[in-house]
């Protein structure tokens, strides 16, 4: 420490000494108390003039003694960051620490001696927990005009070390400079709280706030400079949800639950099998596959049904072999037409052994080469017992057309798609569509426009020329139901403990709820407790139930306002 005083002999001429005899007259200037602290050292630094020019000519002397003090500041700043050597220094130095730090915390504000104030700081926020003080105290005065500096890092350093004075003695009275703040700079570190972006200061700010409300008188002072229900309140809970990040729950009251897949595998339309006979084997039964199944990750058939549907289908007997792959062949092409599919052995139960494809399903109808599902007329003709058309379409127009012009016997227009709907001359058009009952009672009509009308109202919309093709999904009997919860967390620690800034506002909160006076607000008409919670209290309530970081402490604070007190 007396290496790093030199720097006042840098910057003054002035070399200080250091008294440890206290019968020893202290008078002179540049004498320090270094048993007990010099309660008028900042006195003694107004009276002693800078010399130190404010430009950045040096010599290699000064460079060189200023580089010894620098490290000898640093020497001392890693020191303390060990809690037991702090707690060495400040009791077996005290005197002479607290000089060494006013000392170097009130240096000429020059970027050369920068690092040396930071270090200062640095050792002050580590060295003032075992330190006691009191308003008149040089080291709490320099470390509140610290707060008044343009240079943020000596802002939140200032900071850290005034909320830290005092904190690991066990001494109610350790910290009487507290009390005894100037409400100029309360203002100021209310100020600081409103920097969102600037969390360092933010945080200690906070950190101040949280150890200025544990005292009641504090809370009277601050009932005197700040306008608890629309100000100082508001913002603490405000910061509430700083840094608070979405999230969300679920919980499933319901599985969805959807169809099983089709027993059987679809009949292959005349239309269908008349283009898959003109492919040549593997794209053959790859095309068929295609067209008969899908992928389905749930599903699985057994390898034997699969072999004899594609054998019963294009297998002929006039051909060696049938014209169609062997087995061992067939099935390793359903893996490679479906990527997802598996051949799978499955024993048991018992001795039973099966061999099935995991991971495709049968489809309901065939579909197309474009992927689109065939369509079937339904149309049943008069003769008993009634036999359904069952001709398959590729498409809802040529459905719609064979229809009207097959069934209905209307007469096509000039348009395309459109018919002669004028009215016939005796009843003859009815709805045979898959055992309709439209014209059962009534019979034939012969208006044929509201007759085809009601017909169209059976078929498929027309489907336009640029429609992608439907994805096949099994029906879905029951829905899923999922109760979900949006939360707005603020941050924890790794053992779920709360932490940073929207913590300490719930602190500060607390506090305030704990330590506000007992009469009544004559502006509002109710107890101090109510004139500032009331109001806010559907505020704090929501953020309980979003923020489950803070569900402890936020409890803990509506219990505080909702207790009734007596007087």
């Amino acid at each position: 420490m007396e290496k790093a005083i030199d720097i006042s002999l840098l910057c003054t001429g002035v070399k200080w000494e250091l008294q440890y005899d206290f019968r020893e007259s202290m008078d002179r200037v540049n004498v320090l108390n270094s048993l007990h602290g010099t309660r008028d050292l900042l006195n003694k630094i107004k009276r002693i003039p800078v010399t130190l020019p404010s430009d950045t000519l040096e010599t290699d002397d000064f460079n060189h003694r200023l580089r010894n003090v620098k490290e000898a500041t640093l020497v001392l700043r890693n020191m303390v960051l060990l809690k037991e050597n702090a707690f060495y220094v400040s009791r077996y130095a005290k005197g002479l620490l607290r000089d060494f730090l006013v000392l170097l915390i009130n240096l000429p504000n020059q970027p050369r001696l920068n690092e040396i104030k930071n270090d200062a700081l640095d050792i002050a926020e580590e060295v003032t927990k075992f330190m006691r003080t009191d308003p008149e105290d040089p080291l709490w005065i320099s470390l509140l005009d610290c707060l008044e500096s343009p240079d943020r890092a000596h802002v939140v350093r200032a900071l850290w070390a005034i909320t830290h004075f005092s904190t690991e003695l066990d001494e109610p009275e350790g910290n009487r400079a507290m009390e005894r703040m100037p409400k100029q700079t309360l203002q100021q570190l209310y100020f600081h709280t409103l920097l969102d972006l600037d969390k360092d200061v933010l945080s200690g700010a906070l950190d101040f706030w949280y150890q200025y409300t544990l005292s009641r008188e504090n809370i009277e002072t601050m009932l005197e400079i700040f306008d608890f229900p629309s100000v100082f309140a508001p913002r603490m809970i405000a910061l509430l949800t700083y840094e608070a990040r979405p999230s969300k729950k679920e919980t499933v009251l319901q599985e969805e639950k959807v169809a099983p897949p089709p027993s059987e595998i679809p009949r292959v339309p005349a239309e269908l099998l008349k283009d898959l006979m003109e492919l040549q084997e593997p794209e053959r039964s790859s095309r068929w596959l295609r067209c008969c199944f899908v992928e389905d990750a749930e599903c699985e058939i057994t390898q034997i049904a699969l072999w004899q549907a594609y054998q019963s289908r294009f297998a002929d007997p006039r051909v060696p072999g049938g014209g169609v792959l062997p087995a061992a062949e067939f099935i390793k092409n359903v893996s490679t037409t479906f990527t997802n599919a598996q051949a799978q052995v499955i024993n048991g139960p018992g001795a039973a052994t099966r061999f099935i494809i995991k991971g495709i399903r049968p489809l309901e109808t065939a579909y197309t080469f474009q992927g689109f599902p065939y369509t079937y007329c339904k149309w049943a003709d008069n003769s008993k017992p009634t036999k359904t058309c069952q001709r398959a379409f590729g498409s809802p127009a040529d459905l719609r057309n064979h229809v009207f012009t097959d069934h209905m016997e209307l007469k096509a227009t000039d348009t395309p798609g459109h018919y002669n709907l004028d009215d016939a001359e005796s009843p003859i058009h009815t709805c045979n569509w898959d055992n309709c009952t439209r014209f059962r009672s009534s019979g034939p009509s012969a208006n044929t426009a509201m007759v085809a009308g009601h017909v169209a109202s059976h078929l498929p919309e027309e489907r336009p020329e640029d429609a992608e093709a439907p994805v096949s999904k099994r029906a879905v009997l029951q829905e899923r139901i999922v109760r979900k919860w949006f939360y707005m967390d603020t941050p924890v620690n790794e053992r779920a403990e709360p932490i940073g800034v929207a913590y300490k506002a719930a602190l500060v909160l607390r506090n305030i709820a704990r330590n506000l006076p007992n009469g009544v607000v004559q502006k509002y008409g109710l107890v101090w407790k109510k004139a500032v919670f009331l109001s806010h209290r559907p505020k704090i309530v929501e953020i309980w139930d979003r923020n489950r970081s803070l569900r402890k402490e936020l409890t803990e604070l509506i219990m505080i306002i909702e207790k009734e007190d007596y007087y």
